[in-house]
């Protein structure tokens, strides 16, 4: 059911329904209006303007590239360097995400903040799987006979 759930986040999200302001954007993140209408020209970021003159509004995907292109020039990367380590981060997240969605994920809570996680049987022994339990704030991988 939690799967079936991300998923139709997933879609809210891939869809590009959800968008914010020009002013959404700078309050949300910190940078500035014209900051963000430089990375714009650049093509690091893109918004959607129905007529000439008119608010820009900038798909929710785009919240999250500004607040990471801003979290690595806070670092002290070039805006360049920025731009490149968030593509990466971007990739990485879509990996990320492939996986948990190829795996049939089974968690069973344990109780407050105490859980277990069955990741999937092993390649080279389908009789041994991964798991990983996750107890006071701590995760832990681990192999079993199924």
């Amino acid at each position: 059911m939690s799967i079936l759930l991300a998923d139709r986040f997933h879609k809210m999200i891939g869809q590009n329904n959800l968008r914010v302001t020009m002013s959404q954007l700078v309050e949300m993140t910190g940078v500035s209006s014209s900051q963000i209408r430089y990375w714009e020209k650049k093509g690091y970021i893109e918004s959607e303007q129905e007529e000439k003159n008119q608010n820009h509004l900038f798909p929710v995907t785009m919240l999250f590239r500004v607040c990471t292109i801003k979290f690595f020039l806070d670092q002290g990367y070039t805006l360049a360097v920025a731009v490149k380590k968030e593509q990466e981060r971007r990739e990485s997240v879509k990996l990320l995400r492939k996986f948990i969605l190829n795996q049939k994920l089974n968690v069973k809570q344990l109780g407050p903040g105490k859980g277990e996680i069955e990741i999937g049987e092993i390649a080279e022994d389908p009789h041994i799987e991964v798991y990983a339990t996750v107890k006071k704030g701590k995760t832990e991988l681990h192999l079993r006979q199924k």
